[in-house]
Parts: structure tokens; sequence; C-alpha cells
């Protein structure tokens, strides 16, 4: 059966606004993924009310996994805990994984859009980044298993990984492997262990503010783990 030609139409409008650009690529991906999780929470939420822990965790996983996650290097683990306050650890793991999975996909081809901006051409050049990479190759499944365990900063080996060229796929696996026991160590504690909020809420902050801080006092750029500074990325 063909579709009218007006429907046709109207859904091919919304596509393209729906893949517009609409600023920063970071900013679109980040807004867009959280938007769409948020439509599929709406029904989930209608038909079974129950999982709305699991549905706030998902939509809160995005922000705390997108490239505002090196401002927020504690914001995630606490949600988790939260979460598991109310719903079984299973589910809060599969949610939480599921979450953070699906950013890091977004995360990757956001990182690689950057990593290859021509004026950090003097960055991936630094012998500081050479040596990463090299040392990245010995090993590199186990060394972003390292690096999703870890309290290490994942988007360092996230750069790793696509400066050496890292199959997407294997990355992905990496990261799940080292993920997957993570959050559920976590949503078992807060199955277990009845944190208060407040302190959820300050153990969330306080990192936050202190790194948000000390680089709008040093003029460091905000995400300057996404774009590095351009006399950084001009250096030799």
């Amino acid at each position: 059966m063909t579709l009218p030609v007006t429907t046709t139409g109207s859904w091919t409008r919304l596509r393209r606004s729906l893949v517009r650009p609409l600023g920063d690529r970071r900013w679109d991906v980040f807004l867009r993924a959280t938007a769409l999780v948020a439509l599929l929470g709406i029904p989930i939420l209608l038909f079974v009310p129950n999982s709305a822990p699991l549905v706030w965790l998902a939509v809160v996983s995005l922000p705390a996994n997108s490239p505002l996650s090196p401002l927020l290097p504690t914001f995630f683990e606490p949600l988790i805990i939260e979460a598991a306050k109310w719903s079984a650890v299973w589910a809060v793991t599969l949610v939480a994984c599921a979450g953070y999975m699906y950013m890091e996909y977004l995360n990757w081809h956001v990182y690689v859009w950057v990593l290859n901006w021509e004026r950090l051409e003097g960055f991936r050049s630094r012998r500081s980044v050479r040596w990463g990479v090299r040392l990245f190759a010995r090993s590199p499944f186990w060394m972003v298993v390292v690096f999703a365990f870890t309290p290490l900063p994942f988007w360092a080996g996230r750069a790793l990984a696509i400066l050496h060229h890292y199959p997407l796929g294997r990355f992905m696996l990496a990261t799940a492997v080292g993920r997957v026991p993570r959050w559920l160590f976590y949503a078992w504690f807060g199955g277990r262990v009845s944190v208060p909020v407040w302190v959820l809420i300050v153990v969330m902050v306080v990192p936050a503010a202190v790194i948000i801080g000390s680089r709008l006092l040093g003029g460091v750029p905000l995400l300057a783990e996404v774009a590095p500074p351009v006399n950084d990325a001009q250096g030799g």
C-alpha cells in the first residue's frame, strides 16, 4: 500500500527536522539522545507504573555519561545506588548498563569527530599522546577493560582507542566487560545499604563543583577533554 504524497512529505519533513544540525554536534547528540529515551519512557510508565525508578535511571544516565561526564566524575554511581533502593538489583544493573552503553556508542562518534579536527593535528602528534597510543596498542582490549572497571578517566581510554583505530565493536565489548561488574556492585550495595539521599547528593555535587570551579578560575575550557585548547592542539 502506497502512502499518500502528503503523508510521505510530512514524514520526510519530520525526519529532516530530527537530523538537521541545530548547533554543536556534541550537544545535538546529547539533547536528542536524552529526548529519545525520555519519549520512550512515557509509554513504559503508563503501562508499568512500578518501572518509574528504572525509567528515571535510564533518562538521567544519559547526561551522567554524556560529553558532560568529565565535569560529573561521581554522578552516575550515586544514581545507581539510589535506584537500587526501589528496584531489583539485576534490573538496575541492566538499565544502568543499557543507558551507559547507548551513550558510549554516541560518545565514540562524537570523539571521532572531535579528534579528526584539523586544528588538533599538533595535539595528535604530541610525544605524550603517541606514547599513550603505543602503550594502549600492547593490549587494547584489556586496556579498555581496565579503564572501564577502575576510576581512571574513561574519556582518556576512549580517545586512545580512537587514535589507535581500535574497532568499535571490540571497544564496546571491552567496555561492557569492565562496566557490568562495576554497576552490579553499586546496585548490590544500594540494595543492601540504605545510604541517605543527602550523602549521595554531596558525593555528586562536591567533586563537580571543585572541577568546574578550578577550570573557571584557571581559564581552562570546561570540556577540555572533548576539545583541547587551541594552543595545546597546536603545540608539538
